[in-house]
């Protein structure tokens, strides 16, 4: 059986315990249950199995305890078993005043808790690393002036443009570009064989042709007008109609004979009413007012972020390996989701996997090292999150998603999320007071640079399962994109 990360109840139990340094923050701890104890949970379950369970010629809760203990023996020592790993875990835990991250490891197929003898076994954890953090106190920092860059209005008014967009017939000459709908015959060859042919509407979209059974390039067709006749060599992805070519190598063959554009809407006063505002006038006051909020929220961050990051750089410590091994596989994972859904193949996948995997290897290690540097300094200053700053986050964003936040309330309670909600909050204190123990120098803001990202730790990695969060006892009324062109 496949090691399993175990939930461990509230219950403790008496324990002795050995801890033994297994390398890099790794702990494995020797437990041993009592053999009293052991007893005491065989009698616990035989009683609970005893009101379940009716047998012929005995009353409800009646029968002796041997006859239960022979006829449900197996099943009766696997529950206690599973019983006594569950409760043993947090017991030696907490004995041991083990600052855990991530979940205990195990193998419970590996025990068998037995009657009248103590139960020891292993288990394999992870403990929070401790180091001295870099001086986070005065540092120099250039923030931008939040202001906004001449093309920025003009992009965002585009965008509310294209909101409305109508498809319209492009002109003759017209040459295809982003957001254009190409329609024509494609032939699809394998081996030099025609296998399919159809009349095709192909989608220019995000960099990507969309509709061409292939993962293709926006260049594949950008520049083409009505008469050109393009041909590209590609694998076959796994919707393609025929069965048997899928996953092979062939040649697409496609002539353009009609292109269908969008076609925006001038910006005055009929574009501004079907938004619900007055005038143009309007709409250009809540569009610079939108953008400057968002434009400060961004300048703000990477302020902060360069700011934490200088920290981590200068706190050199090791992450503990398994925690962050399985953080790089969530990343990896989450990426190739994001890729699946951009429309990219399984034999596209595998040739980025490894890419992906070490983008995402390098990824969980910078924000594992974000975490607990973040951690660190919280714990080095005092810095807390309280029932009223959580009070006021949960009405903001019940508020952001039109509820009541009496019933976002129960529903973040319920889904586990409200102790996300403290951690983040956390981390943005932690980033808040980086920023208040810096000499910040305002300077003028720099074009944006397209091609360049800078990665924010938007929510706080969930790297500490024992670390319960806020008991909250009211009664409220990073993408990994890819662009390939043929």
């Amino acid at each position: 059986m496949a090691n399993t990360a175990l939930e461990t109840p509230d219950a403790p139990v008496a324990v002795e315990t050995k801890v033994s340094d297994a390398g890099n923050w790794a702990r494995t701890v020797q437990v041993t249950v009592p053999a009293a104890d052991v007893d005491k949970e065989f009698s616990s379950v035989i009683g609970e199995l005893a009101g379940q369970i009716r047998l012929p010629g005995f009353r409800p809760g009646k029968i002796p305890r041997n006859i239960i203990e022979k006829r449900y023996g197996d099943d009766i020592k696997k529950q206690v078993t599973a019983n006594l790993l569950q409760r043993a875990v947090r017991s030696a835990i907490m004995q041991e005043k083990l600052d855990v991250v991530g979940e205990p490891i195990l193998d419970p197929a590996k025990y068998n808790a037995e009657k009248g003898k103590a139960f020891t076994f292993d288990v394999a954890v992870e403990v929070r690393p401790t180091f001295d953090v870099a001086n986070y106190k005065g540092l120099e920092i250039e923030q931008e002036e939040i202001e906004l860059l001449p093309e920025e209005m003009d992009q965002a008014i585009d965008r509310i443009r294209d909101r409305f967009a109508e498809i319209v017939d492009a002109p003759a000459d017209h040459a295809v570009v982003e957001q254009d709908v190409v329609s024509g015959p494609l032939r699809v060859l394998v081996d030099g064989n025609e296998v399919h042919k159809e009349d095709a509407q192909l989608l220019v979209m995000n960099g990507h042709v969309l509709g061409a059974y292939a993962h293709l390039g926006a260049k594949y067709l950008e520049g083409a007008k009505v008469g050109d006749k393009r041909t590209v060599e590609e694998v076959l992805g796994g919707h393609f109609p025929v069965e048997a070519h899928r996953g092979k190598k062939a040649t697409l063959e496609f002539e353009v004979k009609s292109v269908k554009s969008r076609k925006s809407p001038p910006v005055d006063d009929e574009l501004a009413k079907k938004i619900g505002l007055k005038d143009v006038a309007e709409l250009k006051d809540k569009v610079r007012s939108s953008l400057l909020e968002s434009v400060g929220s961004e300048i703000k961050k990477r302020t902060q972020y360069d700011l934490l990051d200088r920290v981590v750089a200068a706190t050199p410590f090791e992450l503990p390996k398994r925690l962050t091994e399985m953080m790089s596989n969530q990343t990896a994972q989450s990426s190739l989701q994001q890729l699946a859904r951009m429309g990219m193949d399984a034999e596209a996948l595998a040739n980025e996997m490894k890419e992906i995997t070490g983008d995402a290897t390098q990824r969980a290690a910078t924000e594992m090292r974000r975490y607990f540097v973040i951690d660190a300094i919280c714990a080095k200053e005092n810095l807390a999150v309280g029932e009223e700053d959580i009070d006021e986050e949960i009405v903001k964003q019940a508020r952001s998603q039109n509820m009541r936040a009496s019933e976002y309330y129960d529903r973040i309670v319920q889904d586990g999320s409200i102790q996300q909600i403290e951690a983040d909050l956390k981390v943005r204190k932690a980033l808040d007071f980086l920023v208040e123990q810096s000499n910040v120098k305002i300077v003028p803001r720099k074009p944006v640079d397209k091609n360049a990202g800078h990665e924010h730790a938007e929510h706080a990695p969930k790297a500490d399962a024992h670390d319960h969060g806020h008991e909250h006892g009211h009664s409220h009324g990073h993408e990994h994109g890819h662009e390939h062109g043929h």
